[in-house]
């Protein structure tokens, strides 16, 4: 004689078989449309031999002029596409304004360099960057960056000044190509704001002729 399920125990397999099903469906469409990783760049700078110090000669920060430094830009495409980016160098004193982190917001001071590249999907991109201080003047108590070498490239110019030379910066933005607008833009937005990449690295020009 075949075993039957009393109505009480009925109730209870169906349950457990419904509650199975929707766990499964679930695991089902989460295999199916998994969430989306998160997008984004990553940039940053090395110095020598590729490590995170000996930035500056002899581990000094107050620069003379024709002193070699030898730092590695990185950018590494985490967008899940092909990318094009561009780095822009800026020349800055502790007074004019850097990127704001909060809005979005590049720098206003005009690029002295550029550098382009198009990167595919998770393709980390070095960029050395070689450079020294060729020209300064010092007068009425600050210190005038006028000549760099960067990369081998003779840069001229009014590029920035500082008060006895103190807390000049390097700053590195990272634009990218938006499709929708087929123009390059600065920062993308997210569910928590707006969201750009750069950094910064500080010197001093206390040491010029």
């Amino acid at each position: 004689m075949r075993p039957r399920i009393s109505p009480r125990d009925l109730k209870y397999v169906i349950a457990f078989a419904l509650v199975m099903t929707i766990i499964c469906s679930g695991a089902a469409l989460r295999t199916l449309y998994p969430p989306p990783d998160e997008q984004y760049f990553e940039m940053w700078v090395l110095g020598p031999g590729g490590f995170a110090q000996h930035y500056y000669p002899h581990d000094d920060s107050n620069l003379g002029t024709d002193e070699a430094l030898n730092w590695t830009l990185g950018v590494q495409n985490q967008m899940g596409n092909l990318e094009y980016v561009v780095v822009e160098v800026k020349l800055l004193n502790s007074t004019l304004s850097g990127p704001i982190a909060s809005t979005g917001s590049p720098s206003s001071v005009q690029p002295i360099l550029k550098f382009t590249q198009v990167l595919v999907e998770n393709e980390t991109w070095s960029v050395p960057f070689e450079w020294m201080i060729v020209n300064a003047t010092r007068g009425n108590g600050s210190v005038s960056i006028t000549g760099l070498s960067i990369n081998g490239a003779q840069l001229n110019g009014q590029f920035a000044n500082a008060n006895s030379g103190y807390n000049f910066r390097f700053v590195f933005e990272l634009w990218f190509l938006d499709p929708s607008s087929n123009a390059l833009v600065f920062s993308q937005p997210t569910t928590v704001g707006p969201r750009s990449v750069w950094t910064q690295i500080w010197f001093n020009a206390t040491s010029v002729a």
